[in-house]
């Protein structure tokens, strides 16, 4: 089976139709990384081969168009969606990222992108052979992040070329192949956290019956930069975040530290919420900013 497909050095699916003949493709094997050769011979089709002479990789379609479809949406940064779930226009509309990031882990699950849109964050589900499952949807909707899934099968099925026009086309603009998994129908305000002034320099374990993402959380206080800051940490691993009093530089590291390693600001509360692996990293960096006195 001849190899039709590659990527350049900047990692992007190209067709062997796109690059220079031989060595100069600058291309390696989409599979297994090694690079390869353009052929454009006059007498057979077109195809890449490996420089080692090996065999040709197996490539699947489907994971083709799953990579062509996120690198899309991470070079143009943006999507046609669907109307929100109970939006009263019932519109549909342009989303402009400012920031994307593949393959994120957020909690148990790793969204295929996860989207920054001002201070809030937003999932993006690439769905060709594999769809969210139940258990997935749950944590997401207990998360409360908005969530698309975009199903691409009928690429497959028209056999449209990867990478083409047409098929960057139906990625980005078409609207009825795309599905809200969060918010649902009459759900649009998500359950929050609220992240109000407790215990000062101490640790708490309890247990609150209306939060319905995780029961179980440690709740801090620390002084960051002069300024109380009052922490959270969750059975889940998820940390979050509010200043006591509003702290522009404390604001400003918070930012940093959710384009870091992804996070959720919480309008209703203003808590900012980070999630493991990074949530980690942000409550050891706070216990080491602490000004707080020691006793």
């Amino acid at each position: 089976m001849s190899m039709s497909i590659a990527v350049n050095e900047q990692k992007q699916i190209v067709n062997v139709k796109q690059v220079d003949r031989g060595l100069a493709c600058m291309c390696f094997c989409f599979e297994c990384g090694e690079p390869v050769v353009a052929r454009k011979g006059e007498k057979n089709e077109h195809h890449f081969s490996h420089l080692s002479n090996k065999e040709s990789c197996t490539i699947h379609p489907e994971s083709i168009l799953h990579k062509f479809a996120k690198q899309v949406i991470m070079e143009e940064k943006y999507l046609t969606l669907p109307a929100l779930p109970d939006d009263e226009h019932n519109e549909e509309k342009t989303w402009q990222f400012d920031h994307l990031v593949a393959e994120q882990a957020i909690g148990s699950i790793r969204p295929d992108l996860v989207a920054t849109i001002d201070d809030e964050i937003m999932f993006i589900e690439v769905a060709v052979t594999s769809f969210i499952d139940a258990d997935k949807s749950a944590f997401i909707k207990q998360l409360g992040i908005k969530t698309i899934e975009i199903d691409l099968r009928e690429i497959i099925k028209q056999d449209m070329e990867l990478p083409s026009t047409e098929a960057k086309d139906y990625i980005l603009n078409c609207v009825s192949n795309k599905q809200w998994v969060f918010p649902e129908a009459s759900t649009l305000t998500a359950p929050t956290l609220s992240v109000e002034p407790i215990y000062n320099c101490q640790t708490i374990t309890e247990e609150d019956d209306n939060e319905s993402f995780d029961k179980g959380y440690s709740t801090y206080r620390f002084t960051i930069k002069h300024s109380w800051v009052d922490v959270r940490v969750f059975n889940s691993g998820m940390v979050s975040v509010k200043c006591v009093t509003y702290n522009h530089d404390v604001i400003e590291i918070l930012k940093q530290w959710r384009n870091e390693g992804g996070g959720k600001y919480n309008q209703k509360y203003k808590s900012w919420n980070y999630f493991k692996p990074f949530s980690d990293t942000v409550f050891a960096r706070l216990q080491e900013m602490d000004m707080t006195p020691k006793q």
